[in-house]
């Protein structure tokens, strides 16, 4: 299996990793801070500098746990990454320090850890079977945020996007209405991958989006 990614942006941030280690496929993507902190509201700015810690857990030391342990280091950098001291904001997870609150992928082999901040405008959806069609379900959304881990099996498609986009840019048009974009036999790269993303802001999808495809 190997894995490709893409995104959009139209606001807010993204922050999109992949790597294939010793044949495993991993990949990480968060995105998200919408509308960014309010004056007097205690939420961390993103900034390069929190972008560039996130970009160095995942090509350093999780890319090198992969690399030790295979996909199974993925549960063992999730805990390490999202439970530490008391006072200490976490990378990962549900009460991770990303703006104003933001959601996340984090991937290795056939198993992706999956997350949404409370509040944060963001959710995750997958792609499913639906009565014989295709569909983009979400699994994951801001109202109480919360975590999941989840198979991946090809031809799956996980996205981190704005919670708005299930429930349509305009109406009678949602996420859902977009699924062909999301035909796994028709992408064929990570550019493709971009190419399909970008085209979700020409039919008024505003925000940001990140999005893997295992294949």
């Amino acid at each position: 299996m190997e894995y490709l990614t893409g995104y959009m942006k139209t606001c807010g941030h993204v922050v999109l990793e992949k790597a294939e280690v010793r044949g495993i496929p991993a990949a990480f993507a968060v995105c998200g801070d919408l509308r960014g902190p309010e004056p007097g509201e205690s939420a961390i700015p993103v900034t390069g500098a929190l972008k560039g810690r996130l970009a160095l857990f995942f090509s350093q030391d999780f890319v090198s746990g992969v690399s030790e342990y295979g996909e199974d280091y993925l549960q063992a950098a999730v805990f390490g990454a999202s439970f530490l001291p008391a006072g200490e904001t976490p990378l990962l997870g549900p009460g991770a320090g990303f703006g104003t609150g933001c959601a996340g992928i984090l991937a290795a082999g056939s198993s992706a850890y999956i997350y949404v901040t409370e509040g944060s405008g963001m959710c995750i959806v997958r792609s499913a079977e639906v009565f014989g069609k295709r569909k983009l379900i979400r699994c994951l959304s801001p109202e109480e945020g919360g975590e999941d881990v989840v198979e991946l099996t090809p031809g799956q498609l996980l996205m981190a996007c704005p919670e708005e986009w299930t429930k349509g840019a305009e109406p009678g048009k949602s996420l859902s209405d977009m699924t062909e974009l999301f035909d796994p036999d028709d992408i064929r790269d990570d550019d493709a991958f971009d190419r399909r993303m970008n085209e979700l802001a020409g039919e008024g999808f505003a925000g940001c989006a990140a999005a893997l495809l295992a294949k």
